[in-house]
């Protein structure tokens, strides 16, 4: 049986850990369940940032769609002060070089992730799904990519949300939480963060 081990605190009160940043127009309920989701199962502070425009310079004509990797790259260089972590959140199509297409990345130990809504609409043989399941699989994405960030790696336990996901099926099998053991890796990752004086002080 795993002990949970005490949540470390918050650096300063109302300071936030992860922002939640639109990039583009992004529907409401999309980024209120991805901010309440993040704050209610990770239990870490969110803050939910004003729209900015997607880069256009991430944009892949060729490809008609954007690069993911361009979208942190520029997450990390303009936007990731006063928060320990970002995640941007766009309602356009992202990919990376080697992959058709995905619903989230970021870098293992990262500050910035990004995912898109644009593929979790449609149901296994295209149809639409209901709002429910659509925005389930929004928050799953969410938490996968910002544990990503927390230096999480993919998880082999069954339905743990960190458990990689390259199919639609393969993200409605997953639950929304984290399993034990990610849950005490996320909050290690953390308290190791907060040692960083810059981070503990809310510089950063």
């Amino acid at each position: 049986m795993i002990e949970h081990e005490k949540k470390p605190e918050p650096r300063t009160p109302g300071k936030a850990i992860i922002a939640v940043l639109p990039l583009g127009r992004v529907r409401e309920d999309i980024l209120r369940v991805v901010a309440d989701g993040l704050q209610g199962i990770l239990r870490l502070p969110v803050d939910l940032r004003d729209p900015i425009a997607v880069p256009e310079d991430a944009f892949m004509e060729s490809r008609n769609q954007y690069n993911a990797m361009a979208l942190i790259k520029y997450l990390d260089r303009e936007l990731s002060h006063n928060s320990l972590k970002i995640l941007g959140i766009t309602a356009n199509d992202i990919c990376n070089p080697i992959l058709t297409y995905v619903f989230g990345e970021a870098y293992m130990g990262g500050r910035s992730a990004v995912m898109s809504s644009a593929r979790l609409k449609a149901g296994l043989l295209g149809e639409p799904v209901s709002r429910e399941q659509f925005l389930d699989r929004v928050v799953k994405v969410a938490i996968h990519e910002i544990g990503h960030t927390f230096n999480l790696r993919h998880c082999h336990t069954d339905r743990c949300v960190m458990r990689a996901s390259n199919t639609l099926l393969e993200l409605d099998e997953k639950l929304n939480y984290l399993c034990d053991y990610c849950e005490i890796f996320l909050f290690d990752s953390l308290r190791e963060a907060l040692k960083d004086p810059e981070v503990a002080d809310g510089s950063v």
